[in-house]
């Protein structure tokens, strides 16, 4: 084994540098015209290993080039014929023959049957071996490693000093090429950071925003697929917002937590990730079969993580840090342009609700009595407040014919847009049935058979109909599972109306009963939803049913739209600022004196 420092000897024979130096001539002209490309740096790499050959008459010769800031070394192997690239070679520094030339910084020359240093890694059978760190600037970047002397043998002094005079020259031209490179590299990264810039600052699509960051990142970071992904506020779930590259059929895999996978610890902790190999990271969640390398960076916002950029490659360990800056510059201004995007997105959606919202609200307002019926001997009020813009509570009043008056009073489980809907179904088979001057019963049965077929099991109406014969002063009613109406008598004592059966909606052949009971001038009759008697107050106590009666006592002797607004006066008063945290109805019937 012969060990020597691998600058050029001075020693060294005037022949064998002028033959040396014939022979690279052959390089071409030095590099102040190209590499400007990666196709014009493999044919650096190609013709210098060719003449190297040559120069040693060796079988193989690699020029091995320092990555990732000096922790992994690679060369790569040409097809001679067409010039291309088949694969490319990579050890980690201190492995191999470059491996430790390049940690040692000194020539390893082995003969045959010769005994071998304490080498690591795997390495492919050799006789003898001949490798020289490259230098620049003083600093060791690389190796050229010759194996095999043709012929057999070993690799003699000359072969060495031809080798030593060369690669002063190979040096220089790699050095200026990867140079070259780097700075051809810098000047595509701030171009292409200061096209999706203006891109981005231009475009206020969620969806425009993402294509523009895949097909600007591809240029100067090479990836086989790619994913962004946003933090839910509230679930602290992983929204995959964007993916391309990957299989179908992968959707199990995207179905991320905080703090699950790759994704899910950038996501956690803040802080962004390269994976040389994820087969080796227990952390990996299997999105692809061919992935060997990932680079997941946070989307940062005001120092708050909003979601993760994430990088695959199918090439095992190819991201350094020179790509997690890029991707980490990228996904700063992604960061930006994703959460206006999502609050132009949001604001857009809220807008659209809101408009429907209105049309439904301005619907389920016609679905209300403009105002009550004048009728002989009465004195009639409601009024109905949802608590969103559209409610699941409904009152009526219904001409039966020209001596009878239908009231109604109905509140869906539920709230908002689905309450509305199944409200208006139960009014539609409600209004139909009357109009068969059924009895009260059948009608009750025939819309809960109608809901029971139409809703799901959680969805129910409760509800309260009856018939007031106002010549003879009689109301004809059933409850179905409603609130009990009061009816407080003229001398103070109150009755609640609760005959009839259960919710419509619930049971699928529900019978109900009706009961007829007398009115006398000086009663109120008051119906209501239990938005009403639920409604609480800041320290969480319910209004009730007694107040809403004590309510109704102290304004018994005013008119029915004052009754009204009294009760609806008290329940807002009782909530103060907490609000009513319910859709709230009101109906008001007052009997007059004769």
């Amino acid at each position: 084994m012969l060990v020597s420092r691998s600058m050029p000897d001075t020693t060294t024979s005037s022949a064998a540098r002028e033959a040396a130096l014939k022979s690279l001539l052959v390089l071409g002209t030095p590099p102040a015209e190209g590499f400007s490309s990666g196709a014009n740096f493999n044919e650096l790499l190609r013709a210098s290993g060719r003449q190297v050959r040559r120069l040693v008459d060796c079988t193989t010769a690699r020029i091995w080039v320092a990555r990732r800031g000096g922790r992994r070394l690679v060369a790569r192997v040409f097809d001679e014929e067409r010039g291309a690239v088949v694969r490319e070679l990579r050890l980690a520094r201190g492995e191999g023959l470059a491996g430790w030339a390049v940690s040692h910084e000194q020539t390893l020359r082995l003969d045959p049957g010769e005994r071998r240093p304490d080498l690591k890694g795997e390495m492919e059978p050799f006789t003898s071996a001949l490798v020289i760190p490259l230098f620049r600037r003083g600093e060791v970047f690389g190796a050229i490693e010759c194996l095999d002397k043709r012929g057999g043998g070993a690799f003699t002094d000359a072969d060495f000093d031809h080798l030593d005079v060369a690669i002063e020259h190979i040096a220089f031209a790699l050095d200026y090429a990867l140079l070259y490179q780097e700075t051809e590299r810098r000047a595509l990264e701030k171009e292409v950071l200061l096209e999706v810039s203006t891109a981005l600052s231009a475009s206020l699509d969620l969806d425009e925003v993402i294509e523009v960051i895949f097909k600007a990142l591809h240029q100067v970071v090479n990836y086989d697929a790619a994913a962004i992904y946003l933090v839910h506020r509230r679930t602290q779930a992983l929204e995959l917002v964007s993916a391309t590259g990957y299989p179908e059929g992968s959707d199990d895999a995207f179905r991320l937590q905080v703090g699950q996978g790759i994704v899910g610890w950038v996501a956690k902790t803040g802080e962004p990730v390269i994976v040389p190999d994820v087969k080796r990271d227990a952390r990996y969640v299997a999105a692809r079969s061919t992935t060997r390398s990932e680079l997941a960076a946070p989307l940062l916002l005001r120092d708050r993580t909003i979601g993760v950029f994430n990088l695959e490659s199918d090439v095992e360990d190819l991201y350094h840090e020179g790509h997690l800056e890029m991707v980490s510059a990228f996904a700063s201004q992604a960061a930006v342009a994703i959460e206006r995007a999502r609050l132009t997105r949001e604001l857009l959606e809220r807008r659209r609700l809101e408009k429907e919202l209105a049309i439904a609200r301005e619907i389920q307002l016609s679905f209300l009595p403009e105002k009550a019926p004048g009728i002989p001997g009465f004195d009639l009020a409601g009024a109905a407040i949802p608590h969103d813009e559209v409610g699941g509570d409904y009152y009526d009043f219904i001409k039966v014919t020209d001596t009878r008056l239908g009231l109604a009073i109905a509140d869906v489980a539920g709230k908002g847009i689905p309450a509305a809907l199944i409200m208006a179904g139960f009014r539609m088979s409600l209004l139909a049935e009357i109009r068969n001057e059924f009895a009260i019963r059948a009608v009750m049965r025939k819309v809960n058979s109608l809901l029971y077929e139409s809703t799901e099991r959680d969805k129910f109406v409760t509800a309260f109909y009856g018939v007031l014969d106002h010549r003879n002063r009689v109301l004809t009613f059933a409850n179905a599972g409603h609130n009990p109406p009061i009816l407080r008598r003229a001398d103070g004592s109150v009755e609640h109306l609760v005959e009839g059966g259960v919710a419509l909606g619930v049971l699928p052949d529900a019978r109900y009963e009706e009961r007829p009971v007398a009115l006398r001038p000086g009663d109120v009759l008051v119906l209501y939803t239990d938005g009403v008697s639920e409604a609480e107050s800041p320290g969480g106590e319910q209004f009730g049913g007694r107040r809403v009666e004590d309510c109704v006592a102290r304004l018994a002797e005013q008119s029915a739209r004052a009754i009204v607004e009294g009760v609806i006066g008290e329940v807002r008063a009782w909530a103060a600022e907490r609000g009513l945290n319910d859709d709230l109805t009101l109906v008001v019937v007052k009997v007059l004196p004769s």
